[in-house]
Formats: C-alpha cells, sequence, structure tokens
C-alpha cells in the first residue's frame, strides 16, 4: 500500500463505494439483508484492524458464512419491528391516557430492541456462537458500553434523517452512504469488541 495520504484516501474511497455497490445488490431480495449488512461489518472492521482491500473476497465470504444465522436473526427482526410500528400507531392513534401510557411502554421496548440491533450483526461477523449467544452478547454490548450506543444511535439516527429530508442525501448514500456509516460506527464497534476477540484465532489474518 501506497504511504501517500492521497493515495491511501483515494483507495479507502474506492473500496467503500464498491462495498456500498455491493451491499445494496445483495439487500435487493430483502430477506438476505442480515447477511449483506453483517458482510458489510466484517469487511468495515477488518478493514481498520488490518488494512484495506480484498473487499469483494471478504464480503462474500462473510455473507456465505453467516448467511444462514443472519437470515434467521433478520427475518424475525424484520416482522418484529412491523409489529412493533402497528403497535406504536395504534396506540398513538387511540388518544386516550390509557393508550399514551402503553405507548411509551412500547417506545422503551422499541428503543431496547434497536440498541440490541445496533451490534447483533456486528457481533455475528466477528464473534463465534449460535443464534442465541450472538443475541446475548449484542444485549450485553448495547448495556455494557452505553456511551458508545448512543454515539451508534446518533449516527444512525442522522444518518436516517438526512435522507430522509434531503434528497442530495439520498443521492450520496446509493453512492457510497451505506458502506461509509457502516465504516465510522465500526470504530466504535471495534472499541466494544476488541477485548472479547482472541486474536490468536482471528481471521484478521487470512489474506496474507
Amino acid at each position: 500500500m501506497s504511504d501517500s495520504p492521497v493515495m491511501a484516501f483515494f483507495n479507502k474511497l474506492a473500496d467503500l463505494i464498491l462495498l456500498n455497490i455491493i451491499f445494496i445488490i445483495c439487500c435487493i431480495p430483502i430477506v438476505t439483508i442480515g447477511a449483506a449488512v453483517t458482510a458489510m461489518y466484517y469487511v468495515c472492521i477488518i478493514s481498520i484492524r488490518q488494512g484495506d482491500g480484498y473487499v469483494v473476497k471478504r464480503f462474500f465470504e462473510s455473507f456465505k458464512r453467516n448467511f444462514k444465522q443472519a437470515t434467521l436473526i433478520w427475518v424475525p427482526m424484520l416482522i418484529i419491528a412491523i409489529i412493533m410500528g402497528f403497535d406504536l400507531f395504534f396506540w398513538y392513534q387511540m388518544g386516550t391516557g390509557f393508550s399514551k401510557i402503553m405507548f411509551v411502554l412500547s417506545m422503551i421496548v422499541e428503543f431496547m430492541l434497536v440498541t440490541i440491533s445496533l451490534y447483533i450483526f456486528p457481533v455475528l461477523a466477528k464473534l463465534e456462537g449460535n443464534i442465541r449467544t450472538t443475541i446475548k452478547n449484542a444485549a450485553a454490548f448495547s448495556i455494557g458500553y452505553f456511551q458508545y450506543t448512543v454515539i451508534l444511535i446518533l449516527f444512525t439516527g442522522g444518518f436516517l434523517y438526512a435522507n430522509y429530508v434531503s434528497l442530495v442525501m439520498n443521492a450520496i448514500t446509493s453512492f457510497i452512504g451505506f458502506a461509509l456509516l457502516a465504516y465510522m460506527k465500526s470504530f466504535f464497534i471495534y472499541k466494544v469488541m476488541m477485548n472479547h476477540i482472541d486474536e490468536r484465532y482471528d481471521d484478521f489474518t487470512k489474506d496474507e
């Protein structure tokens, strides 16, 4: 890799654009979104630890390896999200005192699910374990490293809001946005997981 900061910047830019394109294509079937998100975080975390390059190889290596577990996590998550959306809308529309209490309780549950979802696919990408262990680790990280959880929420919320209000941001997102967001979040996610990865058996050096 070149020592030039300019070349390093353009190499990183090219990798993120390529990663973004692959990610969007692999999300098209919808059911594969979980595996695609897992693979994207796998590429980003390895990039932070080991360096750039091998985007396609790393992505599809993770995509294939984690497809079953990621899908078994993603599909129920999607169903729960839809149900929770209808639940929140129902209580909001009621307009009674009881419905306001239920709306707040539903928001608390929704917040807990969102915080766990921020970690669940990165955990699947980098830590060994079955689905139950993956969910347990994601929940533990979301609480135990709450300062990072807040940062991840702010990044994600800001990204979603910017895409909601700006067509320019929509264009940026389709070009590089998803990968760039995952890369920025991965700096904090790696800080969370670095003490839980046994690097003697880690795959950071697989491509060497």
